[in-house]
């Protein structure tokens, strides 16, 4: 599995000194994009062009004319470059990292501690696009798509969640509540309410919705017994992801691949059991007699297996004593590896030609 050189992180700016050295459209459009955030501004410029200079008197955007020196860069949090001269930006990359502030050389990726992403912004949503810098055009085609995806008002959502987040944390202690109920917030009365500019109509709803998650019994645990196919995550039945995505634990076989897996929550639990190369380490009634544990506990939990979940006997084995037990579980069947087979096969045997 390829791995990122950047690692995608969002980093505190608000209340805190950005700086922006350059004269040109560079600068500005640098300046432009941190004008969305509440980081305090600087440009360090001796002769910018028109339309930066105004930009900085319309946003109260700090300027310093002398040459950038540790005095400027004491308390800044980011720095980014933009002179567009190789040697210039090179000395002001070192003096950043002398000074130690992480620094961005626009169109230098060899002297950057981090890259700009490509930015959807949904504020207080954000979603950014990156690529390694490999390939910035790329990101921002990314970037439409999923605009497209998210009306102007989605970061509403955000924000109604934020000011409810302490009364949620103190009425529902369990994590899994809270996820139930965020859930629901997220999908349906509350949502078009505060997408539709509504505010106080959606924190009525909410509030209500609270109020019936804090009274509602705990739900059983679920089993669900998820094939993950010949392997391939783009193979992965629509389902199954979304059942990755809910689930609190995913009990794999060894030999799924890591990417598939890596579809789940990133906090739910990963248990990698049978199957493996060599003599498995857990027998079929080991694993079954855990999924039940599991699901007595309450958790919601997918038993993710090679192929068709029903068909081998492990699964077969799994199904029958989830039903002993009385633990409710359902078969969601994977894309087969034979079928995966077939479509890249003709009728005669041969293998089918690559699409044009």
């Amino acid at each position: 599995m390829p791995r990122f050189r950047y690692f995608p992180v969002s980093w505190v700016v608000s209340g805190r000194t950005v700086v922006v050295v350059g004269d040109g459209e560079a600068a500005l459009q640098k300046l432009r994009l941190l004008t969305r955030t509440e980081a305090r501004l600087v440009l360090c410029g001796s002769a910018p062009i028109p339309a930066l200079a105004a930009f900085v008197a319309d946003h109260g955007i700090i300027r310093v004319a002398a040459p950038v020196s540790p005095t400027v860069l004491h308390d800044a949090s980011l720095m980014f470059v933009a002179t567009g001269d190789a040697e210039e930006d090179a000395r002001l990359a070192a003096l950043a990292r002398t000074c130690g502030v992480p620094v961005n050389v626009v169109d230098r990726p060899h002297l950057c501690d981090f890259a700009t992403p490509a930015i959807v912004d949904r504020a207080p949503i954000s979603i950014a696009i990156a690529t390694d810098g490999h390939a910035p055009v790329l990101a921002q085609m990314v970037r439409a798509r999923i605009e497209a995806l998210f009306e102007p008002s989605f970061g509403r959502l955000a924000a109604l969640a934020e000011s409810l987040r302490a009364i949620v944390l103190d009425r529902l202690p369990d994590n899994a509540a809270r996820r139930r109920f965020w859930s629901s917030i997220f999908s349906g009365r509350t949502a078009a309410a505060a997408l539709a500019g509504e505010d106080d109509r959606a924190r009525v709803i909410a509030l209500k919705t609270l109020a019936e998650a804090e009274a509602a019994p705990a739900p059983g645990g679920k089993v669900f017994l998820v094939g993950a196919g010949p392997g391939a995550a783009d193979l992965l039945t629509l389902r199954a992801h979304r059942l990755l995505l809910e689930a609190d634990v995913i009990v794999h076989d060894a030999l799924v691949p890591d990417a598939v897996v890596a579809m789940g929550r990133r906090d739910a639990t990963r248990i990698a059991v049978g199957k493996h190369k060599g003599p498995a380490s857990e027998t079929a009634p080991d694993v079954a007699a855990l999924l039940v544990r599991l699901a007595r506990e309450g958790r919601c939990v997918v038993r993710l297996t090679s192929g068709d979940p029903a068909a081998a006997d492990q699964g077969a084995e799994a199904i029958a004593m989830l039903r002993a037990a009385g633990v409710a579980h359902e078969v969601v069947p994977g894309i087969t590896a034979t079928r995966d087979i077939a479509a890249d096969h003709t009728a005669t045997g041969d293998v089918a030609p690559a699409a044009a």
